[in-house]
């Protein structure tokens, strides 16, 4: 028994003996630091471009000469005369209203004026009477004024029927209703033996000859670059994308939606597949300023993910040190967008540095990479 234990005693002590060596010197090396990682970047070199600014907006076709007819006088609607769609000249009639009681207002007026002439008439004799009566002192000056103001109230009388003659007639020659200008009829709402009051449009006229125009409502990011006599090209989506020229003919001064601006824009051709109301898309050109209001013709392409944002909406990008093999992180002026990519006025930046295109955030200021060399 005692020399079993003291057997598995030995081998035990022989183990330790091998082991104690083995682990005091994995424990007393001395640790090794791992090698610095390097990032490897995707890159690319900035180029110049042009900083001319495209902004499609939607619009809206329309005729220059468009407008809205109703009646001057209300009545009852005896004949319409055009259809929808027909083409009218100037001073075509286009609807009539019931005339009769017009005539009527103008007998009526008439025997007014004949009431009121003849009346003057007598006040004239009776005043002039007055008149001999007072030089041969037989009336006295007051019957004399009251003679004299009965003959100005009569003549007054006199004028405000002849007023009231022609605003009759006026409204009997406004039973016809004609059209301003030559065009097309693009609105009916009128139908015989119906009421219809003054001012309420019954007719819609679009101008043939003035061609059209398109109306858009415009950012005001974009309308403060916008001036009238500036040419922008308006496409047809529905006409194969077909490409007029344009002239911008009205600028808005005031938002009528929110942060939007009315431009109107006129049509420099006329083709006969031209509506009024057809959806198209006007193209917007302009050159954007620096900070100090200088146009600036030349900017540099960046995409946008190279972009790093900042504190007070500042902009930064990764720009590569090829001696230290390092990125230096370096803030930019961005002058627009143009799809994916952004223009950036030339300074801190300029054509020919090489620049992360991605990963921005990962990297730090003064960090060493490598070009990745697909990314040629």
């Amino acid at each position: 028994m005692f020399h079993s234990i003291s057997g598995r005693s030995k081998f035990l002590a022989f183990t330790l003996c091998l082991l104690v060596p083995i682990l005091a010197a994995f424990g007393c090396g001395k640790e090794e630091k791992p090698p610095e990682v390097i990032r490897s970047i995707r890159w690319i070199k900035v180029a110049e471009t042009s900083t001319l600014q495209v902004r499609m907006i939607s619009g809206t076709t329309k005729p220059v000469d468009q407008t809205a007819l109703s009646f001057a006088v209300g009545g009852t609607v005896e004949t319409v005369k055009v259809r929808l769609g027909d083409q009218v000249k100037k001073g075509q009639v286009l609807a009539e209203l019931d005339q009769q009681p017009f005539v009527l207002g103008v007998r009526d007026a008439e025997a007014e004026l004949s009431k009121a002439q003849a009346n003057v008439v007598e006040r004239r004799a009776n005043y002039e009477r007055y008149v001999a009566l007072y030089e041969s002192n037989n009336a006295s000056k007051a019957e004399l004024d009251e003679a004299r103001a009965s003959f100005d109230s009569a003549t007054s009388q006199v004028k405000a029927a002849e007023a009231q003659l022609g605003l009759a007639r006026r409204d009997l020659r406004k039973t016809r209703l004609t059209a301003p200008f030559n065009g097309t009829i693009s609105v009916k709402e009128i139908e015989p033996f119906v009421e219809v009051p003054s001012g309420r449009a019954v007719f819609g006229l679009d101008g043939e000859e003035s061609g059209f125009e398109v109306s858009t409502e415009v950012p005001e990011t974009v309308v403060i670059n916008l001036t009238v006599g500036e040419e922008a090209d308006v496409v047809f989506p529905g006409l194969k994308n077909r490409r007029v020229p344009g002239v911008i003919t009205e600028v808005g001064a005031r938002s009528r939606a929110a942060t939007t601006f009315p431009v109107t824009v006129q049509l420099q051709e006329q083709f006969p597949a031209l509506r009024s109301g057809m959806s198209v898309e006007v193209a917007f050109e302009f050159i954007p300023e620096s900070e100090k209001g200088e146009p600036v013709y030349t900017g540099l392409l960046v995409p946008l993910t190279a972009f790093l944002v900042g504190a007070k909406k500042t902009h930064f990008v990764f720009v590569y040190d090829e001696k230290s093999s390092t990125v230096k992180k370096t803030q930019i002026k961005t002058l627009n967008l143009r799809e994916n990519d952004v223009i950036v006025e030339p300074g801190t930046l300029k054509a020919g540095d090489i620049i992360a295109t991605a990963g921005a955030a990962f990297l730090n200021d003064g960090q060493k990479v490598n070009l990745m060399k697909e990314e040629k």
